[in-house]
């Protein structure tokens, strides 16, 4: 028997398992091929952006260098800062998970590098090899053990997507869809690249994020492959409407549109701390405010859930305000924009 699962029985380590796991604990050649399309889709999504930031910065163009490596940098760091949180948390529990990351020095050069995401979709990686072979040699508890310990991490690297996604992949589409606005008759293939790469991302990023709420949700049935597309067309067409939205209006107005967004963040930040106190970083106020201020950047784009509970109300709300701000940027959009451009 693997020692991890020898200490778990008998030492009674305890860990994260999510709350509700599948009927079928069976790993597929399509889950091994999702974690490693993850892991290279990370990889080259960044090169695209840090390509865009170069050739703006040799064509000595240094706004637009400045504001593609601020929504690259910053989502990095937030990120990093989110999964320190994570693994202190783990380190508390005693978990048995982050068995990659257990090699610590591997593990600071990783965060430093700021590719935080990198080591979950590498330990759920790990997991799901490990819960396959288990499963190969009969082997039922290891297999469900490993398969609990994968789910735990893809919950968190769905969580950490999710600020990569609002975070770095949609202001860069914002970014780049303005420039476009501006500088149509020299907009290059590097700048389209790296708006599609945004847009692959930002559909990753929703499915797995449904996919692991539905999965930690004990009261709800499992979500299905035929679900999680449905409900990621859905959040991907309110999103997209909103990029759109915002790059009409960073065309048109982008020093008041840069003041209005600030406006917005600051009131669901205001939201998060007053009606919804969410515990991931209670330990510290300044952490709590930290994370609060992260989620409603999170919020210009989509609502997503900080704590549990009734949500009929809060999704009236968010998505009556998101209405109003984008039925308001048509209409500016339909009264100053320029002939040759609409």
């Amino acid at each position: 028997m693997p020692k991890v699962v020898r200490d778990l029985l008998e030492n009674q380590i305890s860990y994260d398992e999510p709350d509700r796991m599948p009927n079928n604990l069976s790993i597929t050649n399509l889950d091994i091929t999702l974690y490693v399309v993850a892991i290279v889709g990370h990889f080259v999504d960044l090169g695209l952006d840090i390509n865009v930031a170069m050739r703006y910065f040799l064509a000595q163009k240094m706004m637009e260098f400045g504001w593609t490596l601020v929504f690259i940098l910053l989502p990095a760091f937030v990120n990093t800062a989110v999964s320190i949180r994570m693994y202190s948390q783990d380190k508390k529990q005693e978990s048995v998970t982050n068995e990659f990351t257990k090699r610590k020095y591997l593990r600071i050069f990783i965060l430093i590098l700021q590719m935080a995401p990198i080591l979950r979709f590498i330990d759920s990686l790990i997991y799901a090899i490990k819960s396959r072979r288990a499963e190969k040699k009969n082997d039922r508890v290891s297999q469900r053990l490993y398969y609990g310990l994968m789910l735990k991490e893809d919950s968190d690297a769905a969580l950490l997507r999710i600020f990569e996604c609002f975070l770095e992949a949609a202001p860069q589409l914002v970014l780049q869809a303005s420039l476009l606005l501006v500088h149509h008759e020299r907009f290059t293939v590097h700048q389209l690249l790296s708006m599609i790469s945004s847009l692959i991302g930002m559909s990753w990023c929703l499915a797995s994020y449904q996919r692991a709420v539905r999965f930690a949700q004990h009261d709800k049935e499992n979500i299905t492959w035929l679900g999680t597309a449905l409900q990621t067309i859905y959040h991907y067409m309110l999103t997209l409407g909103r990029v759109v939205a915002i790059s009409l209006m960073a065309y048109l107005f982008p020093y008041w549109l840069i003041l209005a967004c600030g406006i917005h963040i600051l009131v669901m930040t205001a939201w998060i701390q007053v009606f919804e106190h969410p515990t991931f970083c209670s330990h510290n106020l300044l952490a709590e405010l930290s994370f609060s201020l992260a989620l409603g950047g999170v919020y210009l784009f989509t609502y997503i859930l900080s704590v549990e509970g009734r949500t009929r109300y809060r999704y009236l709300v968010y998505y009556s305000i998101c209405f109003l701000q984008n039925v308001t940027c048509a209409a500016l959009w339909f009264v100053y924009a320029p002939d040759s451009v609409r």
